[in-house]
């Protein structure tokens, strides 16, 4: 039986994406200028004016510790883009969630399907903390730790984690080696997705690492952050910001981009603390799986393609897995020989990922998706093309661990 909750099939479609400009620091451009030029560009992508815009969504903005947000500088909030981009007839927002840009996606679609509004501009606008220049080449354990002890407060589970320099990269280096000694993973295997997320990077404009190539042997002989994680396996900070423009299907087909439509839905959250450490990863992106497939006729032969959230390189892993495209402890072998190349048998990450492109939080996946599925990857400049052949189908999930959302973007109503 089809998912109940999922109504808004075929309803809903991506039409207009943008890009500001992205880098490790932009000083001088300030976070609210940087998700202004993203909107504009997202939303003249569409053919469309900033009066036809009459919803808006985004996932809280994080200014990092010890240093308060300061709305336009370093956050972009619903408030100040309402402004900011002079909008005036705003019927509906949304600026909370978890799970990232997935939250933002996610609502946006059901609003549009339940008759809130006709037309939702979601971004992420991400800004580095200027705090941090005199760390110099400190580990990411020793800042974590730093930071809990700076920190007016740790509390809830951070509390026995963060004084003890956990944080992020330990956190995931920790059930990454778990994979790795339940199933027989070894290192040089998630290299083969390191080196196919630079190349797809090395070819995409807006990519923090356009135009610089990676071999196996830098990967394998890159330092570590967390063991088993490396440099290359952690996410790029960066300053930056990415937009995407939904409309109601009804109203899509006089704009300028062929609609990318919503076809499925899946959703997941879960608190990942109440299960064994094996099963940490498998939370949410378990749940998106099971209701994403339930949503539709659709099954993981369907899809040309996959974006996937890569807040750290193993977190491909867990969502091959968790979405049916392999088993249980196969994903490790399943990503060899080419297969998450451009003309394998599932692209992934198409545009670099947060591993190579650059973080903002999953908007970037959503970006490409959509692009593919328009058949227009390869529209900027660029050293050599990143567009799947033949593409009809693809799947994009974002967030990981307790929250995330999974869609399947398509050419055609399914």
């Amino acid at each position: 039986m089809a998912y109940p909750a999922f109504e808004a099939r075929n309803k809903v479609a991506v039409v207009g994406v943008g890009h500001s400009e992205v880098g490790r620091r932009l000083d001088g451009r300030p976070t609210g200028a940087l998700a202004v030029e993203a909107c504009r560009r997202a939303i003249a992508d569409a053919g469309l004016t900033l009066n036809d815009i009459d919803g808006i969504s985004t996932w809280p903005q994080t200014d990092g510790p010890g240093v308060g947000p300061v709305p336009g500088y370093s956050s972009a909030p619903i408030s100040w883009m309402i402004e900011g981009l002079g909008m005036e007839r705003v019927n509906w927002w949304n600026h909370g969630g978890g799970g990232n840009i997935a939250a933002a996606i996610g609502t946006s679609v059901l609003a549009i399907a339940a008759g809130l509004c006709d037309y939702v501009l979601v971004y992420r606008a991400m800004w580095q903390p200027r705090v941090g220049r005199g760390s110099g080449r400190r580990s990411t354990v020793e800042l974590e730790a730093n930071r809990a002890r700076t920190a007016p407060r740790v509390s809830n589970a951070q509390a026995y984690s963060e004084p003890y320099g956990i944080g992020g990269p330990g956190g995931f280096a920790s059930s990454y080696m778990r994979y790795m000694k339940m199933y027989g993973a070894k290192r040089h295997h998630l290299g083969a997705y390191a080196t196919s997320t630079r190349s797809y990077a090395n070819r995409n404009p807006n990519a923090v690492f356009y135009r610089q190539p990676m071999t196996m042997e830098d990967y394998m002989n890159c330092r570590m952050i967390a063991d088993p994680l490396c440099l290359f396996d952690c996410d790029i900070h960066v300053d930056g910001a990415a937009a995407v423009v939904l409309a109601r299907a009804d109203r899509v087909h006089d704009l300028k981009q062929p609609p990318a439509y919503v076809t499925a839905y899946g959703t997941g959250g879960w608190d990942w603390r109440l299960r064994p450490p094996e099963e940490w990863q498998y939370a949410s992106s378990g749940n998106i799986g099971r209701t994403l497939w339930a949503s539709t006729d659709m099954t993981p032969k369907d899809i040309d393609g996959v974006e996937f959230y890569d807040g750290y390189a193993p977190d491909i892993y867990w969502w091959l897995e968790s979405l049916g495209f392999c088993g249980r402890g196969e994903a490790f072998e399943f990503i060899q020989n080419g297969r998450i190349e451009q003309f394998g048998e599932l692209p992934l990450n198409t545009f670099g990922g947060n591993v190579s492109e650059g973080r903002l939080h999953g908007i970037g996946h959503w970006v490409e998706a959509t692009k593919q599925v328009q058949g227009r990857a390869d529209d900027q400049p660029g050293d050599g093309a990143r567009q799947i052949p033949d593409v009809e189908n693809m799947l994009v999930a974002t967030g990981m661990l307790g929250h995330g959302v999974g869609v399947i973007l398509s050419k055609d109503p399914r």
